[in-house]
């Protein structure tokens, strides 16, 4: 160890006779390895989705990451998708909800022993260029840990073992793992997700400002209506609280509840009448209602979420979810124009009945596996709506339209 000396010499003191000794100090000049600064390491996934490339990432100081990254990992495999968003679900008791970041969809505090980490969860617009999107990504990761772009596929990243990957995507899921020392000087573009070789800029699908890498409201409802956001949170609080809502945090689907939502739940502001024979479906975070309908062998779900997003857009991907094709922009202006005006909950809205034709779907499909749409959007502000929905098979989702009609006509929010 490398030392400096420092001599000191004391003067006498008043009424001394003696001079003080002179004293010697051995002052290190390196950092002790223990005190020395870490590697950063980075974990991180992209998931595709139809319309958007959503990336979870986690940073931090090597030690406090080696200890999160299994889990992590666990938790992206298993991330599932409602309408174009992620359900988050229950967290490890180690993980809490963040506070609100901009341009972020949620954030996510991570307690390790030696620091605090942030997870951040955040949508792209994408193009059909997978592959450049997820290279220029990772070499913008691989920056910010101190590292060169590689020659390898994805610039060193793997394919991600996601257990909701749909059967016919084409776009693998991505897993990024870097270590390494960060520049003394970042650049000032170093958190912004890039789309292809250039960042991206464009419009948001939530309110709350441009789409980041990691960037965006953490409350997933934080532009609707503060009295839809009352009933949101009330309703959040009454599945926790009764029976039903036990049981379908944790997968019991014998416990059931009967009767509207306004007779179980007088305190919260969104009521429904329940139509004879539905029965409870797998809540989630983000799902206010659901329902299994139709005969157990071949039911349909409704669900009723409020998220953000461009409704042309939304539409279009369930024209997608009932034939398994590409979507002309026709199709979607002739989905618009047949659309059944409503009136819900004192608001406008349309309902989109996509039953596929035989020659509307791919040539594999066959009457047991084909899908159909029952949706309706309520536009709550200029960024969010109140969408529900019924997937199904085409003869369950037709036996339950005039149900799906009065439960329609029953909701208030």
């Amino acid at each position: 160890m490398a030392v400096a000396s420092l001599v000191a010499v004391v003067s006498l003191l008043p009424g001394c006779s003696e001079e003080a000794p002179i004293v010697t100090y051995q002052i290190p000049t390196t950092v002790p390895a223990a005190l020395a600064t870490e590697d950063t390491r980075m974990v991180a996934a992209i998931l595709p989705q139809a319309e958007q490339a959503w990336f979870f990432k986690v940073m931090g100081r090597k030690s406090a990451v080696d200890t999160a990254a299994d889990e992590f990992r666990q938790f992206v495999e298993q991330i599932e998708f409602e309408d174009g968003q992620p359900v988050i679900g229950e967290l490890p008791s180690n993980w809490k909800q963040g506070g609100s970041r901009s341009m972020r969809f949620a954030s996510i505090d991570i307690n390790t022993p030696t620091e605090q980490l942030d997870l951040s969860i955040s949508p792209l617009s994408r193009n059909d260029q997978w592959d450049a999107l997820v290279t220029s990504n990772v070499n913008r990761w691989r920056g910010q840990v101190g590292l060169e772009p590689t020659e390898e596929k994805w610039s060193g990243a793997e394919e991600l073992d996601w257990q909701h990957a749909g059967e016919n995507d084409a776009d693998a899921a991505i897993w990024v793992d870097v270590t390494g020392r960060p520049p003394e000087n970042g650049s000032s573009m170093m958190g912004a997700p890039m789309m292809g070789n250039a960042p991206f800029a464009g419009g948001a699908p939530f309110a709350g400002g441009p789409v980041g890498d990691g960037e965006m409201p953490a409350d997933p409802h934080a532009g609707l209506p503060r009295s839809t956001r009352e009933a949101i949170a009330a309703k959040s609080q009454s599945l926790q609280d009764t029976p039903a809502g036990a049981a379908a945090a944790s997968g019991d689907s014998d416990v059931q509840d009967t009767g509207s939502a306004g007779a179980s739940d007088p305190d919260s502001k969104l009521k429904f009448d329940r139509p004879e024979g539905w029965r409870d479906g797998r809540m989630s975070s983000m799902r206010l209602a659901a329902f299994n309908v139709g005969p157990e062998e071949t039911s349909a779900e409704v669900t009723v979420i409020s998220a953000g997003g461009n409704l042309r857009d939304n539409v279009k991907r369930w024209i997608g979810q009932t034939r398994q094709s590409t979507v002309p922009d026709e199709d979607v202006d002739a989905a618009f124009d047949s659309a059944e005006e409503m009136e819900i909950g004192g608001r406008p809205a349309q309902r989109f009945v996509l039953i596929p034709d035989s020659e509307e779907t791919d040539a594999e499909s066959t009457a047991e596996n084909a899908t159909a749409i029952d949706g309706t959007i309520v536009p709550l502000s200029d960024s969010f709506a109140m969408f529900i929905k019924m997937t199904g098979p085409p003869e369950t989702v037709r036996q339950q339209s005039a149900q799906m009609k009065s439960f329609l006509e029953s909701l208030q929010f």
